[in-house]
């Protein structure tokens, strides 16, 4: 998972302050792509101009449109959370657009955040 941490870094680097949505955002489809699409690589895109910061995540894994994903229940209290399932919610949450399409045997994620 050194890629991960490469990728955070690359894409914190360009951002005037430290965003931790960000962060969360990008560790968890990456985290996702690696360990639920069969891929044999992953291109991350990556466009940062007028505090918008936009990502998009292709893969030539499974075909999985994650917009799809029908958003889990949540727990009333902290003590009933069950570990995962959370992450494409939570993106779906922070990001200020989502988009996907499939298209010659690949997966694209577009993600856009607003980012100071």
């Amino acid at each position: 998972m050194s890629e991960l941490y490469h990728l955070n870094e690359f894409i914190l680097n360009r951002l005037s302050d430290e965003n931790l949505q960000v962060n969360l955002i990008v560790e968890e489809i990456f985290v996702n792509i690696v360990n639920y699409s069969k891929t044999e690589f992953i291109t991350v895109n990556v466009d940062y101009s007028n505090q918008t910061l936009t990502l998009e995540f292709i893969d030539n894994g499974i075909e999985f449109n994650p917009l799809l994903k029908e958003d889990p229940t949540l727990p009333d209290n902290i003590d009933e959370a069950q570990i995962g399932g959370l992450g494409i919610f939570l993106t779906k949450e922070m990001a200020d657009e989502l988009y996907y399409h499939y298209k010659d045997g690949k997966n694209h994620l577009k993600i856009i955040k607003k980012v100071e």
